[in-house]
């Protein structure tokens, strides 16, 4: 009886071992350093710059008003790759600024927008032409306050983007549209006016 529990009792003690033994590898790899972080994604948040009335958004964008010369070098150093401007030519205090970006091989686009008047359909797409380009995020897109950048991205939600109307006006404001947004809701009554198709409920 003795003589036959015997090797009953090596095989268990030996099958212990061989599980410990193979359990040595994977503590092992437990131990081993982590793997690198993966690219930053340019939809993340990117860093905030504080040009006048700056706000920063989850799609790659710095927003707010005219940039002065110091904040254009601190805009190169933190890696925006794009200037988008909406102030016209006619307007004073960004005099030198498209030679400053493109000396530091930032891309410059300029997209007058003239108050009110220039939440124009084109100008929507226009935006979203600039800021679908290929290697142009993070990005920033400045007038002389911020107000016509917000409305005209709550603009670009609603045309480009197809949000309902109550959304992209909703959008504009947590931007920091205050100046905007009767010239907003009038533009977006036009276009959902001609195409019944839209979603234009609670708009005025």
């Amino acid at each position: 009886m003795l003589h036959r529990a015997i090797p009953v009792v090596c095989w268990v003690l030996a099958g212990g071992m061989l599980g410990a033994m193979s359990a040595v590898p994977l503590a092992a790899a437990d131990r081993s350093p982590d793997k690198p972080a993966a690219p930053k994604n340019i939809d993340e948040t990117p860093p905030l710059v504080p040009i006048p009335n700056a706000r920063v958004t989850k799609t790659g964008l710095l927003i707010g008003g005219q940039p002065t010369p110091e904040h254009l070098k601190t805009i190169h150093e933190a890696g925006y790759r794009m200037i988008v401007t909406l102030r016209t030519d006619g307007e004073r205090g960004d005099e030198g600024e498209q030679a400053a970006v493109e000396r530091m091989g930032l891309k410059y686009v300029s997209i007058p927008v003239a108050g009110a008047e220039g939440l124009t359909e084109d100008n929507a797409r226009a935006l979203d032409e600039a800021l679908g380009g290929v290697d142009v995020l993070p990005a920033v897109v400045h007038c002389s306050t911020g107000q016509r950048v917000s409305a005209l991205l709550g603009l670009k939600a609603f045309v480009v983007d197809r949000m309902s109307a109550a959304a992209a006006i909703d959008l504009a404001k947590s931007l920091g549209m205050k100046e905007f947004e009767a010239a907003l809701r009038e533009r977006i009554a036009e276009i959902c006016k001609s195409d019944v198709s839209r979603n234009c409920k609670d708009v005025q």
